[in-house]
């Protein structure tokens, strides 16, 4: 066994964003050929926003969501529909990522996600998330409308699942989450990129 996967750890959980995917919204804005000034007026109507998170929780609908982005700058309401209407484009899988998940498998470990994550960006990038189907289960924030690092939903996930936390290992980008599940009981690693190329070293 590496570092990470002791002998007493049986299941990992991972968060979805900038664990397993990159969320490179930056790089979606440049795409779409935003710069300078009006690159940060969308960046802070939508992605900057504390609008985002509503999302990922699940308490609006879609088109409240992208109602809250516009009333962030109306000015600019033909832009954010296009960012809005397109945005699942930012969801970019790490190359390394379908061997870590081979690697850890081939461990004999469960797999099961815990990511705070919208109805709406599901929906437009559930095709770089087809790797979840190899997954033994997972939640999702925003079909239990709470989020990381709120207690409850790691409780929902070892609950439905039977997962015993001491047995388990959770990756997320961070802290707060990372100490939200330690407070569960489950044990917790602050994941950066350099974590798969290790694992997949030893």
């Amino acid at each position: 066994m590496d570092n990470y996967l002791t002998e007493n750890i049986d299941t990992v959980i991972f968060d979805i964003g900038n664990v397993l995917i990159h969320f490179a919204w930056e790089d979606y804005l440049h795409d779409l050929g935003y710069e300078g000034a009006m690159f940060d007026r969308v960046a802070d109507a939508v992605f900057r926003s504390d609008d985002w998170d509503k999302g990922d929780s699940g308490l609006y609908t879609t088109q409240e969501w992208l109602d809250s982005f516009i009333e962030n700058d109306p000015e600019i309401e033909e832009d954010i529909r296009k960012v809005f209407e397109g945005f699942g484009a930012a969801i970019v899988p790490y190359p390394v990522t379908e061997r870590w998940l081979s690697y850890i498998r081939e461990k004999g470990m469960k797999m099961y996600y815990l990511s705070n994550y919208s109805d709406e960006m599901y929906c437009q990038s559930e095709e770089q998330l087809s790797f979840l189907k190899t997954f033994d289960g997972g939640v999702f924030s925003w079909k239990e409308k709470c989020m990381k690092p709120d207690p409850k939903i790691y409780e929902i996930l070892l609950k439905r699942y039977k997962i015993v936390p001491e047995q388990a290992l959770f990756f997320d980008d961070r802290l707060e989450n990372v100490e939200g599940a330690r407070k569960v009981g489950i044990n917790g690693v602050v994941f950066n990129t350099d974590i798969p190329l290790q694992m997949l070293e030893k």
